[in-house]
């Protein structure tokens, strides 16, 4: 019944039907970005979008970390000592925030986001090669999930992937304002397509056919 690849697709489908509460760590940031930028074009006046833009991205990017902030020391608790954590995490949240004030530039802001792709995606990556699903036990530690962990890991390999190329192309096809307008409702689409991804494994077994 289901061998066919439209049945795949149709089953993926019909995942995106009845989505539970966003929370707000997906829609503070983007909502911050979305009411600063105009108010901060008008105060800073003519000629300065560009810095209107920096500031803008800078605070909602820094709310992005901070709401991720626990989730990010949890993986890294995986891998890490007690103090290697917390330097790496200091590191991962005060670095690129540093690097943006410093930078001062719109491209380095939206290559700040592709540059999160890639290092998440690295991370599910470097599982994969190694057969591990360390990563993945992190944001799916239910003992339930255990055996799908590894497929998860290949999935989350594709979906930063996709999500890397799909903000590329955005960077190339539009302009700052209409970048950062897609940046804002972007973690909305990320975590439908998310959700919908994991219960598509989950409803696969381990021969690629739906169970």
């Amino acid at each position: 019944m289901y061998h066919r690849p439209i049945d795949l697709i149709r089953m993926f489908a019909d995942l995106f039907q009845d989505l539970p509460p966003l929370t707000r760590g997906l829609y503070v940031p983007g909502a911050a970005v979305l009411v600063g930028y105009p108010v901060l074009s008008v105060l800073l006046g003519p000629g300065q979008g560009g810095q209107a833009f920096v500031t803008a991205f800078v605070i909602g990017f820094a709310l992005q970390v901070a709401f991720g902030f626990e989730a990010m020391v949890r993986r890294l608790q995986a891998r890490c000592s007690t103090k290697s954590t917390v330097v790496a995490a200091l590191a991962l949240v005060l670095l690129p925030l540093l690097v943006l004030v410093l930078v001062d530039d719109p491209v380095w802001c939206q290559r700040m986001q592709s540059a999160v792709y890639l290092a998440v995606g690295g991370l599910f990556w470097v599982d994969l090669v190694k057969g591990r699903v360390t990563t993945a036990a992190t944001l799916w530690p239910d003992a339930g999930m255990r055996s799908h962990l590894p497929n998860l890991t290949r999935a989350m390999v594709l979906f930063n992937g996709t999500f890397l190329v799909l903000n590329e192309t955005l960077i190339h096809t539009m302009g700052l304002s209409q970048w950062l307008v897609c940046w804002a409702v972007l973690p909305f689409v990320a975590q439908i397509v998310l959700r919908a991804m994991v219960l598509t494994v989950i409803n696969l077994d381990d021969t690629g056919q739906p169970v």
